[in-house]
């Protein structure tokens, strides 16, 4: 941990925060980002567009992917992240990481007003936030130069960002999925140690002597970005892709699987579908609870062209220069039946088509905050969704 995270953490005693359910799922795939005007629909979901961003950094104000996010007393929190702002990414541009911690208070109002709190003890992004009785826990991630082990709970206190430290990951992750689930947090997938992996780690947040444990991975192929919620007692995930490498060829899931912490078992769920039966993709994407019985997920790649990106079929500047239509990601708003096993097509919504978005709960709305629209190129278009 570097000397500034030592120095945050130094005799200082978590402070017990009141946060909603909330989590970041992040990714470098690219979604469709064609236009589409905010609607209601018949299952009773509005989207609106959200108004404020922070401005003062003029790279960053270009919007970000990958980023820590979530709710913390009322407040909406956003940290890291990474864009090309000069030179796009299909011309060699150079990604660049961002620090900053930001905060506006949520309210029935669509205006946010942001303001900077505090930074990160380093540039970064494609992590994990988990909300935390303690805090927003923010787990690995990578910088421009490597991927990250650290972890810390990020809380606030007087009007400014507090950070103390967590266990370590006993390897570096990035580019997983994560959730809580009763007093435990569980990170899936990513790329350990940077391999692509399906592996499980655990964290108690009531025995952290113990530290981090491996738990049983996910049946089936290495899954990087994929998405994951708690619910109804177990931890379910879909999707996330592999590239190729160490004699694998490389794949996309679209499966999904629940595990069951006291018995330590998989057991394979419904693939996430849209209207007609075909299998969506939620690689990518994002997902959180929804009410007490039911998971709510959007965004994810194109099944088809990303896996044939990912086999060299598209690649280079003739991949990366297409229009924004041509990528065919997913537009569905998903809500997945615990209880039945069966996915429901809410709507069709531009505003979930996001590569490497955070999508966040202050326990009424949910709010979709960023990422990207095409390859190398993001939004900092934050839209709430509420259902009535």
């Amino acid at each position: 941990m570097c000397s500034l995270m030592k120095l945050l953490s130094t005799n200082r005693q978590f402070v017990k925060k009141r946060l909603s359910f909330s989590a970041i799922c992040v990714g470098g795939m690219l979604l469709l980002g064609a236009c589409h005007p905010t609607a209601s629909n018949t299952a009773g979901v509005s989207v609106e567009k959200m108004e404020g961003f922070p401005s003062a950094d003029t790279c960053f104000v270009k919007g970000v992917s990958a980023l820590y996010a979530g709710v913390c007393d009322g407040q909406l929190i956003m940290a890291g992240g990474c864009n090309f702002p000069h030179v796009p990414v299909a011309d060699g541009g150079k990604k660049v990481y961002y620090d900053g911690i930001y905060a506006a208070s949520l309210s029935d109002d669509a205006t946010l007003q942001w303001e900077e709190i505090g930074l990160l003890p380093e540039a970064s992004a494609y992590g994990v936030t988990i909300p935390t009785d303690k805090g927003l826990v923010c787990v690995g991630g990578n910088t421009a130069t490597r991927s990250l082990s650290e972890v810390f709970v990020l809380s606030l206190q007087n009007g400014g960002a507090m950070m103390d430290t967590l266990p370590s990951l006993p390897v570096t992750i990035d580019n997983m999925a994560g959730a809580l689930l009763e007093n435990t947090i569980y990170i899936v997938g990513g790329n350990v140690n940077g391999v692509p992996s399906s592996s499980v780690y655990s964290l108690q947040l009531d025995n952290l002597a113990e530290g981090w444990k491996e738990e049983v991975s996910v049946p089936g192929n290495p899954r990087v970005q994929p998405v994951c919620a708690a619910q109804g007692g177990k931890l379910y995930v879909w999707g996330g892709f592999s590239t190729a490498g160490e004699g694998r060829e490389a794949t996309l899931s679209v499966d999904g699987y629940a595990y069951t912490p006291s018995t330590k078992e998989w057991k394979q769920v419904a693939t996430p579908t849209d209207e007609t039966g075909t299998a969506v993709s939620l690689g990518g994407g994002v997902a959180l609870p929804l009410g007490e019985d039911a998971i709510l997920c959007a965004g994810g790649v194109n099944k088809d062209i990303f896996l044939q990106a990912l086999q060299g079929i598209h690649k280079g500047k003739e991949y990366l220069t297409r229009p924004v239509e041509w990528y065919q990601f997913n537009r569905k708003l998903l809500k997945y039946d615990i209880q039945n096993d069966q996915w429901t097509v809410l709507g069709d919504y531009e505003q979930g088509a996001r590569a490497g978005a955070a999508m966040v709960s202050d326990g009424s709305s949910y709010y979709i905050i960023n990422g990207e629209l095409k390859p190398g190129i993001r939004t900092k278009d934050i839209n709430r969704i509420k259902f009535k």
